[in-house]
C-alpha cells in the first residue's frame, strides 16, 4: 500500500503527449491522447491529486483527451520506468528506491539524519539538488519533472526500542534501498531486507521484530497492530519523482511543458496535503492505541551520531556523482543556516 505520496511502494504515472513518441519500440497513438497509469487508492491523498491533474489539463489543455489508469494497472515499477525510456510511456511516477535504478545517486537523499529539519530538506530539494538530478536523469533518456513529498521515515517494533542500544541484534527489516539497509545496518541491527508484502506476516511469525518504514506505511498496513511501538526517529526523508521521457517532453510546445510540470500540483502544494495527510493519521494512530515514542533531543542527537556511519556507505554504494552531490548538499545546509541566522538577526 502506498497511499499518500509517491513512493509508498509504486506511484506509477504515464502519459502520452503532442505528439507519438519516436524508435520502433513506440506505440502510435493520436496526437492528443494521453494516457495516465498510477498507483493511488480511493480518497486517498494520491487521488486527490490526480484529481487535481486532471481537472487543470482540461481548463489549462483541453485539446488532450486523458485516460486514466490510476489503480495499479500500469504494472511495478521497473516495467514502467523501461517504458519510459523506450518512449512506450511519457511520464512515470517513481519512489527513490525505484528511481535509483538509473540515477543510484539519489540514495544521499535519503541519508539518516541528512536534514536538521523539514525547512532545511524542503529548501536542499528545491534550490540546491533538482537541476544537479535533472542534469542526471537527463544523462539516461529523462526529465525530472518535481518531487512527490512522501514524509519521513521512522521506526517500528514490537517492543519499544528507544535508544541505538535496544536496537543491537533485533530482527529489522529495511526496504529494499541503500539509505534503509545502511541505516539498520549502522544502528547493530540484524537487518533483514524483504518485500513489503512479507512484513505484516514475518511481524506475525516472529521472523522479524520490527522495522523502519513512513507513518503511512505504518498506518495503513496492518503493522501498527502487530508492532505498536512506533519511535519517531525521523531519521530518512522519503519522496518520489515524477519524470518523463525527455525526447517527449522536449517536443512539446512551452505552454504544453508547463501543463504537465504543473497539473499534478507544484510540489509545494503536493507537500502540504502530504503532510496534513500525515499529521492526521499520526492522531489516529494515538487515537487507536499505538504507542508513539518521541525522542529527546539527546536521544536524537544518540541516534543521529550511531548513524552516521551510514552516510560513506551510501555514498560508496551509490557510486557515479554521489559524492558531489553529498558535497552540494553540506554546502547547502551551510547557505541555509547562513539565511536563517541573517533571517532571525543572529
Amino acid at each position: 500500500m502506498r497511499s499518500f505520496a509517491a513512493a509508498f511502494l509504486g506511484l506509477l504515472l504515464v502519459a502520452c503527449g503532442s505528439q507519438a513518441p519516436e524508435g520502433e519500440d513506440a506505440p502510435r497513438r493520436p496526437r492528443n491522447e494521453v494516457s495516465i497509469a498510477a498507483y493511488a487508492l480511493p480518497g486517498s491523498v494520491d487521488d486527490r491529486n490526480w484529481q487535481r491533474f486532471v481537472a487543470n489539463v482540461n481548463a489549462w489543455a483541453p485539446e488532450f483527451e486523458l485516460k486514466m489508469f490510476i489503480r495499479g494497472e500500469g504494472g511495478p515499477e521497473e516495467t514502467q520506468l523501461s517504458n519510459a525510456r523506450r518512449g512506450r510511456v511519457q511520464i512515470v511516477g517513481l519512489s527513490f528506491a525505484g528511481a535509483a535504478a538509473v540515477v543510484p545517486e539519489i540514495a544521499v537523499l535519503s541519508a539518516p539524519y541528512l536534514f536538521e529539519s523539514q525547512e532545511e530538506a524542503d529548501y536542499i530539494m528545491d534550490e540546491v539538488v533538482r537541476e544537479p538530478f535533472r542534469r542526471l536523469f537527463a544523462e539516461h533518456g529523462l526529465r525530472l519533472l518535481q518531487w512527490v513529498d512522501v514524509g519521513w521515515v521512522n521506526l517500528y517494533a514490537r517492543n519499544p526500542i528507544l535508544e541505538p542500544a535496544d536496537a543491537r541484534g533485533v530482527r529489522l527489516r529495511a526496504a529494499a534501498s541503500v539509505a534503509s539497509q545502511a541505516f539498520v545496518q549502522s544502528v547493530g541491527g540484524d537487518m533483514i531486507s524483504m518485500p513489503f508484502p512479507e512484513v505484516l506476516p514475518s511481524l506475525q511469525t516472529g521472523l522479524i521484530d520490527g522495522g523502519v518504514t513512513s507513518v503511512t506505511m505504518y498506518a495503513l498496513s496492518g503493522i501498527a497492530q502487530e508492532a505498536p511501538h512506533y519511535l519517531l526517529t525521523e531519521h530518512s526523508y522519503d519522496a518520489g519523482v515524477l519524470v518523463a521521457n525527455k525526447a517527449w517532453f522536449d517536443r512539446l510546445t512551452p505552454h504544453d511543458k508547463d501543463v504537465f510540470e504543473e497539473a499534478y500540483g507544484s510540489a509545494g502544494q503536493a507537500r502540504t496535503a502530504a503532510r496534513a495527510a500525515v499529521a492526521s493519521l499520526i492522531a489516529d494512530l494515538e487515537a487507536g492505541g499505538a504507542t508513539l515514542h518521541r525522542p529527546t533531543p539527546e536521544q536524537r542527537r544518540a541516534w543521529a551520531e550511531a548513524s552516521r556511519e551510514a552516510h560513506r556507505a551510501i555514498i560508496e554504494q551509490a557510486g557515479g556523482r554521489a559524492q558531489e552531490i553529498y558535497d552540494l548538499i553540506l554546502q547547502g545546509k551551510r547557505d541555509f543556516a547562513a539565511r536563517q541566522a541573517t533571517a532571525t538577526g543572529r
